[in-house]
Protein backbone atom coordinates (compact mmCIF):
# COMPACT_ATOMS: atom_id res chain seq x y z
CA UNK A 1 0.00 0.00 0.00
CA UNK A 2 1.22 3.43 -0.99
CA UNK A 3 1.54 6.66 1.30
CA UNK A 4 -1.35 8.97 1.80
CA UNK A 5 -0.93 12.30 2.04
CA UNK A 6 -3.44 13.93 4.62
CA UNK A 7 -3.83 17.49 4.01
CA UNK A 8 -5.22 20.24 5.73
CA UNK A 9 -4.88 24.02 6.16
CA UNK A 10 -7.00 26.69 7.59
CA UNK A 11 -9.94 27.25 4.99
CA UNK A 12 -11.55 24.92 2.59
CA UNK A 13 -9.95 27.43 -0.55
CA UNK A 14 -6.04 26.70 0.44
CA UNK A 15 -6.85 23.39 1.72
CA UNK A 16 -8.30 22.13 -1.67
CA UNK A 17 -4.91 24.25 -3.32
CA UNK A 18 -2.79 21.61 -1.09
CA UNK A 19 -4.80 18.71 -2.28
CA UNK A 20 -4.41 19.88 -6.31
CA UNK A 21 -1.02 20.60 -5.89
CA UNK A 22 0.14 17.05 -4.32
CA UNK A 23 -2.36 15.14 -6.25
CA UNK A 24 -0.49 16.49 -9.50
CA UNK A 25 2.56 15.44 -8.05
CA UNK A 26 1.10 11.91 -8.53
CA UNK A 27 0.46 11.38 -4.69
CA UNK A 28 -2.65 9.96 -3.33
CA UNK A 29 -4.39 12.72 -0.79
CA UNK A 30 -7.13 12.93 2.01
CA UNK A 31 -7.76 16.27 3.44
CA UNK A 32 -9.84 18.36 5.43
CA UNK A 33 -10.00 21.99 6.39
CA UNK A 34 -10.00 23.18 9.87
CA UNK A 35 -12.35 26.75 9.44
CA UNK A 36 -15.51 27.75 6.88
CA UNK A 37 -13.40 31.29 6.24
CA UNK A 38 -10.13 33.12 6.17
CA UNK A 39 -11.71 35.64 8.64
CA UNK A 40 -13.07 32.65 11.01
CA UNK A 41 -9.29 31.02 10.82
CA UNK A 42 -7.72 34.54 11.67
CA UNK A 43 -9.90 34.96 14.73
CA UNK A 44 -8.56 31.91 15.93
CA UNK A 45 -5.42 32.03 15.79
CA UNK A 46 -5.28 35.63 17.46
CA UNK A 47 -7.99 35.33 20.06
CA UNK A 48 -8.93 31.57 20.86
CA UNK A 49 -5.18 29.23 19.94
CA UNK A 50 -6.52 26.53 22.21
CA UNK A 51 -9.42 25.96 20.25
CA UNK A 52 -7.69 26.17 17.30
CA UNK A 53 -5.55 23.43 18.30
CA UNK A 54 -8.84 21.00 19.74
CA UNK A 55 -10.02 21.93 16.13
CA UNK A 56 -6.84 20.96 14.43
CA UNK A 57 -5.96 17.77 16.23
CA UNK A 58 -9.88 16.35 15.67
CA UNK A 59 -9.15 17.34 11.94
CA UNK A 60 -5.62 15.56 11.93
CA UNK A 61 -7.55 12.06 13.89
CA UNK A 62 -9.95 12.55 11.27
CA UNK A 63 -7.83 12.32 8.70
CA UNK A 64 -5.79 9.55 10.30
CA UNK A 65 -8.69 7.80 10.07
CA UNK A 66 -9.31 8.16 6.39
CA UNK A 67 -5.48 6.52 5.99
CA UNK A 68 -3.41 9.04 5.88
CA UNK A 69 0.16 8.11 7.20
CA UNK A 70 1.74 12.07 7.33
CA UNK A 71 -0.24 15.28 7.92
CA UNK A 72 0.71 18.39 5.68
CA UNK A 73 -0.47 21.70 7.59
CA UNK A 74 -0.74 23.57 4.40
CA UNK A 75 -0.79 27.27 5.96
CA UNK A 76 1.96 29.32 7.20
CA UNK A 77 -0.40 31.13 9.42
CA UNK A 78 -1.85 28.15 11.00
CA UNK A 79 1.42 26.35 11.46
CA UNK A 80 2.94 29.52 12.98
CA UNK A 81 0.17 29.38 16.14
CA UNK A 82 0.51 25.47 16.83
CA UNK A 83 3.03 23.31 18.78
CA UNK A 84 3.19 21.18 15.51
CA UNK A 85 5.49 18.79 17.64
CA UNK A 86 3.07 18.18 20.55
CA UNK A 87 0.44 17.96 18.23
CA UNK A 88 2.61 15.33 16.37
CA UNK A 89 2.90 13.15 19.20
CA UNK A 90 -0.76 12.85 20.46
CA UNK A 91 -1.86 12.11 16.96
CA UNK A 92 0.62 9.84 16.75
CA UNK A 93 1.31 10.96 13.06
CA UNK A 94 4.23 12.53 11.29
CA UNK A 95 3.72 16.26 10.68
CA UNK A 96 5.19 18.70 7.98
CA UNK A 97 4.33 22.19 7.70
CA UNK A 98 5.92 25.38 5.81
CA UNK A 99 7.92 26.22 8.64
CA UNK A 100 10.30 23.70 8.47
CA UNK A 101 11.29 24.74 5.21
CA UNK A 102 11.97 28.01 6.06
CA UNK A 103 14.40 26.18 8.89
CA UNK A 104 16.89 24.74 6.32
CA UNK A 105 16.87 27.94 3.65
CA UNK A 106 20.59 29.33 3.12
CA UNK A 107 19.97 32.67 2.55
CA UNK A 108 23.73 33.87 3.25
CA UNK A 109 23.52 35.03 -0.49
CA UNK A 110 21.21 37.73 0.29
CA UNK A 111 21.24 41.00 2.26
CA UNK A 112 17.51 41.55 2.75
CA UNK A 113 14.25 39.40 1.96
CA UNK A 114 11.05 40.48 1.55
CA UNK A 115 8.23 38.28 3.20
CA UNK A 116 4.24 38.72 1.82
CA UNK A 117 2.08 36.78 4.95
CA UNK A 118 -1.31 36.15 5.90
CA UNK A 119 -0.97 38.00 9.02
CA UNK A 120 2.06 39.89 10.82
CA UNK A 121 1.96 37.10 13.13
CA UNK A 122 2.74 34.67 10.55
CA UNK A 123 5.17 37.15 8.93
CA UNK A 124 7.23 37.08 12.20
CA UNK A 125 7.36 33.35 12.96
CA UNK A 126 8.47 33.39 9.67
CA UNK A 127 11.26 36.53 9.61
CA UNK A 128 12.46 34.48 13.93
CA UNK A 129 12.75 30.99 11.79
CA UNK A 130 14.98 32.48 9.30
CA UNK A 131 16.99 34.61 11.01
CA UNK A 132 17.96 31.60 13.21
CA UNK A 133 20.33 30.14 10.36
CA UNK A 134 20.79 33.75 8.70
CA UNK A 135 21.61 36.24 11.20
CA UNK A 136 22.31 39.08 8.99
CA UNK A 137 19.12 39.64 6.85
CA UNK A 138 17.12 42.26 7.41
CA UNK A 139 13.44 41.74 6.57
CA UNK A 140 10.62 43.61 4.95
CA UNK A 141 7.59 41.85 5.71
CA UNK A 142 3.72 42.67 5.62
CA UNK A 143 0.50 40.68 6.39
CA UNK A 144 -1.98 40.94 4.01
CA UNK A 145 -5.15 39.41 5.31
CA UNK A 146 -7.41 41.94 2.71
CA UNK A 147 -5.38 40.26 -0.25
CA UNK A 148 -5.83 36.86 1.19
CA UNK A 149 -9.65 37.47 1.37
CA UNK A 150 -9.63 38.45 -1.97
CA UNK A 151 -7.90 35.31 -2.77
CA UNK A 152 -10.56 33.53 -1.24
CA UNK A 153 -13.09 34.99 -3.04
CA UNK A 154 -11.63 34.02 -6.68
CA UNK A 155 -11.19 37.68 -7.75
CA UNK A 156 -8.82 37.73 -10.93
CA UNK A 157 -5.42 37.76 -10.22
CA UNK A 158 -5.36 40.89 -12.42
CA UNK A 159 -8.08 42.69 -10.62
CA UNK A 160 -6.45 41.85 -6.92
CA UNK A 161 -3.26 43.51 -8.11
CA UNK A 162 -4.29 46.56 -9.29
CA UNK A 163 -7.45 47.35 -6.77
CA UNK A 164 -5.91 45.87 -3.45
CA UNK A 165 -2.60 47.53 -2.61
CA UNK A 166 -0.43 44.43 -4.10
CA UNK A 167 1.25 46.22 -6.75
CA UNK A 168 2.53 49.09 -4.38
CA UNK A 169 3.13 46.73 -1.82
CA UNK A 170 5.62 44.93 -4.24
CA UNK A 171 7.23 48.37 -5.55
CA UNK A 172 7.97 49.09 -2.01
CA UNK A 173 9.52 45.99 -1.32
CA UNK A 174 11.66 46.76 -4.25
CA UNK A 175 12.60 50.19 -3.13
CA UNK A 176 13.79 49.10 0.00
CA UNK A 177 16.17 47.10 -1.59
CA UNK A 178 14.87 43.53 -1.47
CA UNK A 179 15.14 41.85 -4.50
CA UNK A 180 14.29 38.52 -3.48
CA UNK A 181 10.42 37.61 -2.11
CA UNK A 182 9.41 34.28 -0.34
CA UNK A 183 5.18 34.04 -0.82
CA UNK A 184 5.00 33.20 3.42
CA UNK A 185 1.15 32.17 2.57
CA UNK A 186 -0.20 29.01 0.47
CA UNK A 187 -2.89 31.22 -1.24
CA UNK A 188 -0.14 33.29 -2.78
CA UNK A 189 0.85 31.25 -5.83
CA UNK A 190 -2.85 32.03 -6.81
CA UNK A 191 -0.90 35.35 -7.83
CA UNK A 192 2.74 34.38 -8.79
CA UNK A 193 2.38 35.27 -12.80
CA UNK A 194 1.04 38.49 -11.11
CA UNK A 195 4.08 38.65 -8.75
CA UNK A 196 6.53 37.69 -11.11
CA UNK A 197 6.23 41.04 -13.10
CA UNK A 198 7.98 42.53 -10.19
CA UNK A 199 9.99 39.72 -8.52
CA UNK A 200 12.53 37.03 -10.41
CA UNK A 201 13.35 35.19 -7.71
CA UNK A 202 10.51 34.12 -5.23
CA UNK A 203 11.12 31.26 -2.82
CA UNK A 204 8.03 29.19 -2.66
CA UNK A 205 8.16 26.37 -0.02
CA UNK A 206 4.92 23.84 -1.63
CA UNK A 207 8.11 21.77 -3.60
CA UNK A 208 10.32 21.04 -0.56
CA UNK A 209 7.28 20.31 1.78
CA UNK A 210 7.17 17.10 -0.79
CA UNK A 211 10.66 16.52 -0.54
CA UNK A 212 10.95 16.93 2.53
CA UNK A 213 7.70 14.93 3.45
CA UNK A 214 9.63 11.45 1.51
CA UNK A 215 12.46 12.06 3.37
CA UNK A 216 11.01 11.78 6.58
CA UNK A 217 8.89 8.57 5.58
CA UNK A 218 12.17 7.00 4.50
CA UNK A 219 13.26 7.36 8.08
CA UNK A 220 10.21 6.06 9.53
Amino acid sequence: MGIKYGITAGTPFDTKLGEIFFSKKGLEVVSAYISETADEQNRLQYISPKKLEIKTINTIRHLKKAGANIIIIYCNSLSAVLEVDKISALTDIPILTPLAVYKNLDLSSLDKLAILAANSQSAAKIENIIAEKNPHLEFVSAGIMPIINAIEAQKDPTEILAEAGLQELLVAFRTMGADTLLLGCTHLPYLKEEIKGFYENIIDPADKIKVMAEKLLAHK
